[in-house]
């Protein structure tokens, strides 16, 4: 199909029509619905005969069969044939292989695109619809006659949450999600340096325990039986009993810390740091508030967004002046590192939803995007931490700030120590067969805590001099030279500019989705070759073949009535067809001889 540039050339696929299939079916659908016909009206004709009233029967009453014939029946049929040369823009789950690589699109990129993340969530709303660019791009995309241009001024991160932002905002849909393709990140063995994917953005962050002389991470399975507890390997410094409150008490002596920081963290997430001033464990929870019908995990951002939520009193723990915690990064550091350094820990994050709008697939999947979405924002979207979603009430109710959240759960409790006395000598040790261990237990020596050594895609990332961690971000930055960078929120984030950026629109506040793009020309007015495609999804009127196998070179897929030839050389041909049928059935008597029959049998016969 590739190869096809007339319009003779594609008319001759007409000739190939076989319509002797048509006739074919209607003369045997008519001969088997005139079968049918014939067999109710001597049914009725015997009943009729059977029937009796005060002994005489309906037949002899006068009653009689009515037969019935096809007087005739017609079929026509008709069948246009467009062809036009333009750019195929419209992008479906089987597009032609070939096309997406006119794009610039890889076999890789074109299955990140078909795959379909929300199926759960996309039958909950009138409509939907894909949009897909290269991160570098800065689109002017008309949306439901709403003109929404990505900022010129903002880089990774804030441009695309801007642009997802202004689309729910001033376009009339109600939820946008957003996939990111990137490449991977392997061989991580980073000591002091945190690095990871979060959702296609490189993600990089000075570690808890970045440039310190030693680390030690004590695991508390159990506080029954009482267990001595040696730091740096000179004798017993403290003893883990009765609970997590007592055992930090007992941890917090200068014999034990010697001037380093001690951490406890919870089964229930809570990150426990010494307040000086009040000389107590203060708790920083690790559970994370959402905005109304939002995914985002923000730390700026307001929170009481809903249309109840100034109802709320106060704020939820954690939540202080409408935003989440100013410390979460600590705590997220924490979490890190004894994700980092004990391979046996479980880590679960549970996604929950305020009332408003019940217990539906659309309010399971948002609860369910925001647990996965604190994860990537933590760990990495492929870190091997639990995720699941709280019950829903099946009431509808308000909005409440209060419900809107993604919390972290543990197996055990841990103590964290950094610098002081700890030693790779602290006991008990890993391999003990008690509930309460050194996990982790090492000194700054051969190994600094100041390593990054990593490899992303084919770029490897390999810093260890002992200098300030912006040095580290340099060296990211100068070796993945085709990234935007950004530095928001204590984070540093990196964005490969080809990496593909898949946002879906949902809204039931229209029954179409309508984009536009300009393809001519850039916000700077130069031509460019733009990636921008849109597809529909499967709950629309028109749904797209969403077989990812069918690649061939003459691919094609169904769109409504008609069928779309996507070539290689940006024509596009459509052939519309529509076709009719009627029949006309007439009442006939029934035959005389069979009547005078019935009339032998059943009324001669008695």
């Amino acid at each position: 199909m590739s190869d096809l540039t007339k319009f003779s050339d594609g008319a001759s696929i007409l000739q190939q029509v076989d319509v002797s299939d048509i006739f074919k079916n209607l003369a045997l659908g008519i001969a088997e619905a005139q079968q049918k016909l014939d067999d109710n009206s001597i049914a009725q004709a015997i009943k009729l005969a059977e029937t009796q009233i005060n002994g005489v029967s309906l037949l002899e009453l006068g009653f009689a069969p009515v037969f019935y014939a096809f007087q005739y029946a017609d079929i026509s049929a008709s069948i246009n044939l467009k062809m036009a040369l333009k750019e195929a823009l419209e992008f479906g789950f089987g597009l032609d292989l070939q096309i997406a690589k006119n794009k610039g699109y890889s076999e890789d990129t074109h299955n990140f695109l078909s795959e379909d993340s929300y199926s759960e969530t996309t039958e909950e709303y009138k409509a939907s619809r894909q949009m897909n660019f290269r991160a570098n791009e800065k689109n002017s995309v008309k949306i439901n006659n709403k003109f929404v241009k990505q900022s010129e001024a903002l880089e990774a991160k804030s441009r695309i949450e801007k642009f997802k932002h202004d689309i729910i905002t001033q376009a009339s849909v109600e939820q946008v999600y957003e996939d990111i393709q990137s490449k991977k990140l392997t061989n991580n063995n980073s000591r002091g340096v945190d690095i990871w994917i979060d959702n296609g953005f490189i993600r990089l962050e000075e570690s808890l325990h970045y440039k310190k002389d030693a680390v030690g991470i004590l695991k508390i399975g159990s506080y029954s039986p009482t267990t001595l507890v040696d730091v740096n390997g000179s004798g017993a410094d403290f003893t883990v009993t009765t609970n997590l409150i007592t055992t930090l008490d007992a941890a917090d002596h200068p014999d034990v810390l010697g001037g380093g920081q001690l951490y406890g963290v919870s089964k229930d997430g809570k990150v426990y740091q010494y307040d000086n001033v009040n000389s107590v464990w203060a708790p920083i929870l690790s559970t994370i508030y959402f905005p109304y019908n939002s995914d985002e995990v923000t730390m700026t951002k307001d929170l009481k967004t809903g249309p109840n939520d100034n109802s709320v009193a106060g704020y939820p723990p954690g939540v202080v002046a409408n935003k989440n915690h100013s410390d979460h990064g600590l705590v997220h550091k924490v979490l890190r590192l004894i994700h980092n350094y004990d391979p046996e820990s479980s880590i679960t994050i549970t996604g929950m939803t305020d009332p408003k709008g019940g217990n539906n697939p659309k309010n399971q999947s948002l609860a369910k995007r925001r647990a996965e979405n604190l994860k990537s924002y933590i760990f990495g979207s492929t870190a091997p931490v639990n995720v699941k979603i709280d019950s829903v009430t099946n009431d509808p109710g308000n909005s409440n700030l209060e419900q809107r959240y993604a919390a972290i759960e543990l197996d055990s409790d841990y103590l964290i120590f950094i610098d002081g006395n700890v030693t790779e000598d602290a006991t008990p040790v890993k391999s003990s067969t008690g509930p309460n261990k050194f996990v982790y237990a090492d000194v700054n020596t051969t190994e600094p805590f100041h390593k990054l050594d990593a490899k992303y895609g084919s770029a490897v990332l390999f810093y260890n001099l002992d200098e300030a961690f912006s040095e580290v971000v340099e060296h990211v930055s100068s070796k993945i030279e085709s990234h935007s960078y950004e530095f928001k929120d204590g984070q540093h984030y990196f964005l490969e500019d080809e990496s593909i950026v898949k946002f879906t629109l949902l809204t039931n506040l229209t029954e179409e989705i309508s984009i536009e793009h300009d393809d001519e020309s850039s916000s700077s007015g130069t031509e460019v070759s733009n990636s921008f495609l849109t597809s529909k999804t499967k709950n629309e009127k028109s749904i797209l073949n969403d077989s990812v196998s069918n690649r061939s070179q003459d691919s094609s897929f169904a769109l409504g009535a008609s069928v779309d030839f996507r070539m290689s050389r940006q024509f596009e041909m459509s052939m519309e067809g529509n076709a009719a049928m009627s029949a006309r059935l007439v009442a006939v008597p029934a035959p005389q001889d069979f009547v005078g029959f019935l009339r032998t049998v059943y009324v001669s016969g008695e």
